[in-house]
């Protein structure tokens, strides 16, 4: 499994996973999603466009992350076009709650409508990556 970590803007972290999310790649996933989180940034969009498979604990994960967002006054989205990828939000239930849609730019359409609507999480200095 590959993960790349970038900041936009200095509010938005994006996270691309490329390869499997499963119990083996699992902790890497959830040291990426928890230093974002970890480091104030609240916003967060997971992009999973080039995950080929994900199993519950990669599920496990996002809720949580979702969840730990939402405390900080923030959100979760994740940009997911792969069907068999999807089914798995859609089957469990939280293809609503991680505000899965199939294009990364609607992901982040999602949590920039989201954020002008709220305040309150922190953000970096886009300089401060």
């Amino acid at each position: 499994m590959k993960i790349d970590a970038s900041v936009i803007d200095g509010w938005l972290q994006t996270i691309a996973v490329d390869g499997e999310l499963d119990a083996y790649t699992a902790p890497q996933f959830m040291d990426a999603v928890m230093k974002a989180l970890d480091e104030g940034l609240c916003w967060v969009v997971i992009d999973l466009r080039k995950i080929e498979y994900i199993d519950s604990v990669g599920l496990g994960i996002l809720i949580g992350g979702s969840k730990r967002a939402g405390e900080k006054n923030g959100d979760m989205a994740v940009a997911c076009n792969r069907p068999n990828v999807r089914r798995v939000f859609e089957v469990s239930g939280t293809a609503e709650l991680l505000n899965v849609v199939a294009e990364y730019d609607e992901a982040i359409g999602i949590l920039s409508a989201e954020r002008a609507a709220r305040s309150g999480c922190e953000t970096r200095d886009p300089g401060g990556q």
